[in-house]
């Protein structure tokens, strides 16, 4: 997230409440029931090197008992980009980074991303299965390759899957069905970061 003034949190609030009532129609529509959460505990980002980044901010706590709780009485909990510190405060959050913190926190197998995007790309070329380590050296030797508007998504691969989240998928959501053919096909249609210890469990 960049700087987030009043103005800027109101386009957020907007988008976030449209998205999310979105999603659980989405989820509603086919059977499933899901759950608009409060769940993110977050504080400012405050100033750094000289730039105040106003009401942009930062994770601080997931209430992973909560999400728990609701996964298992068949709730999809659906979470916007926003947190909250509890005083009525209100911030912006890096959608991609809270994305990866919540699947860490539910030790999830998985973390998808669905983009507009067919995947990752690096030097134009479309990256269809990478190993974590692979995408670090990428990220450290080559980071000009990677479209901008990527970067954050490819770092946050790499951080998952240190964290033990065995695989992270970037898909294209405007695919038709493009998440099944990700997940159920042998050669999916989007990006695979995995882990070294995910290949040997494939290969088994």
């Amino acid at each position: 997230s960049g700087r987030v003034d009043a103005a800027t949190l109101e386009l957020a609030l907007t988008a976030a409440n449209r998205l999310s009532h979105e999603v659980l129609e989405g989820l509603s529509a086919n059977g499933l029931r899901g759950v608009s959460t409060n769940a993110v505990t977050a504080h400012p980002r405050g100033i750094l090197d000289g730039v105040d980044f106003q009401q942009a901010g930062k994770v601080e706590r997931i209430d992973t008992a909560h999400l728990q709780s609701l996964l298992e009485q068949g709730a999809i909990p659906v979470m916007p980009p926003l947190g909250f510190d509890g005083r009525g405060g209100t911030y912006r959050l890096n959608s991609d980074d809270l994305a990866r913190l919540a699947a860490e926190e539910l030790q999830a197998t998985k973390l998808i991303y669905v983009t507009t995007q067919d995947g990752f790309f690096h030097d134009g070329e479309l990256i269809r299965q990478i190993q974590n380590t692979d995408m670090e050296r990428f990220l450290e030797e080559a980071p000009g390759g990677f479209q901008p508007e990527q970067l954050a998504k490819a770092a946050n691969a790499v951080a998952a899957c240190q964290s033990g989240i065995p695989r992270v998928h970037v898909i294209n959501g405007q695919v038709h069905e493009g998440l099944l053919a990700e997940v159920f096909s042998n050669t999916g249609i989007g990006s695979l970061v995995y882990t070294n210890e995910y290949r040997e469990i494939r290969s088994a």
